[in-house]
């Protein structure tokens, strides 16, 4: 039996298409194998098309760029979400003998993060909020407690603290060093 060429198989009409939602399924997150297998030919089939036929070519730049859009629209909510924080509904479940006895739903607020606010601000308006200008300071205490320090414009800023205990006491002199002692 003679075997047919691989482009046989292809259709102009739904081809394409099929590979660029293939491709811009971004829940699923399909590999090229598997995107040959579900058009049912096989990766190297898949290749061939992409290199004659230009349809397939604009289908994969088409179906990469709608999977980076979805991404990037996944991106924003998550981040709306951690700017202003937001509510959650836990259920908690009793059973007895497989059956339920008693249902518990707790409503908490997360609340927002700052990391993200930081992030909105110097991205969205970075000449009001930027951080180029910044220096960092690591150093340790006698005792082995880590500390960073920001310096910007002569001012210090603790960014992160003692890894254990508390802080006593916390002098920023004329010059914009920082003196830290717990």
């Amino acid at each position: 039996m003679k075997k047919l060429p691989p482009h046989t198989l292809y259709d102009p009409l739904t081809t394409p298409l099929r590979y660029e939602e293939y491709l811009s399924d971004a829940r699923q997150q399909y590999s090229e194998e598997e995107i040959a297998g579900l058009l049912g030919v096989a990766p190297a089939t898949l290749q061939t098309w992409r290199n004659r036929y230009p349809a397939m070519r604009e289908a994969q730049t088409c179906g990469r760029e709608r999977r980076r859009l979805a991404f990037v629209k996944e991106a924003k909510r998550g981040l709306f979400k951690q700017l202003c924080g937001y509510d959650v509904e836990e259920t908690r479940t009793v059973l007895v003998e497989g059956n339920i006895k008693e249902q518990h739903i707790t409503r908490r607020h997360i609340p927002a993060n700052v990391a993200a606010a930081i992030f909105v601000l110097c991205n969205m308006s970075p000449e009001e909020w930027t951080r180029s200008n910044a220096r960092t300071l690591d150093f340790e205490d006698n005792n082995r407690r880590a500390f960073t320090v920001k310096v910007i414009d002569n001012t210090a800023e603790k960014v992160a603290g003692l890894e254990k205990g508390t802080r006593k006491k916390e002098d920023t002199g004329s010059d914009g060093t920082a003196e830290i002692t717990p």
